[in-house]
């Protein structure tokens, strides 16, 4: 599948396409129903890549209304140990998501990142 307008991270280049499909693109971003975003932060914390941060929305006809929002990265930070930040932010998200499931009119954008993503971002801000 194409995902045209989304931002393309690592996460969402490794996503199955059965996932992709059953996504909603708003603007930049996947939204995902609630199994399917239990589905992809299984497969980020398989695969390294942080769920730094977890958003439900209810969707609506004319766009999305913002229900929730979870930011584990706030309290959770990297003290050089990748694989030990994946687990506790994953954990950390998938907790919120359980804690906040809603029904089928909403669906979770999951803000992410690899290891390599981060420290590009973290260049790129120690570079401006």
């Amino acid at each position: 599948m194409l995902l045209t307008g989304v931002n393309v991270g690592e996460l969402e280049c490794i996503l199955p396409d059965e996932l992709k499909n059953g996504a909603l693109a708003s603007e930049h971003e996947l939204v995902l129903p609630y199994a399917d975003a239990l589905a992809a932060i299984a497969i980020a914390t398989n695969h390294q890549i942080a769920i730094l941060g977890v958003d439900a929305f209810e969707v609506r006809r004319d766009g999305l209304r913002t229900i929730h929002l979870g930011d584990a990265s706030r309290h959770i930070h990297f003290t050089g140990d990748w694989r030990a930040y994946v687990e506790n932010l994953n954990a950390g998200a998938e907790h919120w998501l359980k804690d906040h499931r809603l029904g089928e009119n909403n669906g979770y954008i999951l803000t992410s990142a690899s290891e390599s993503e981060l420290a590009a971002a973290k260049a790129r801000i120690d570079n401006s």
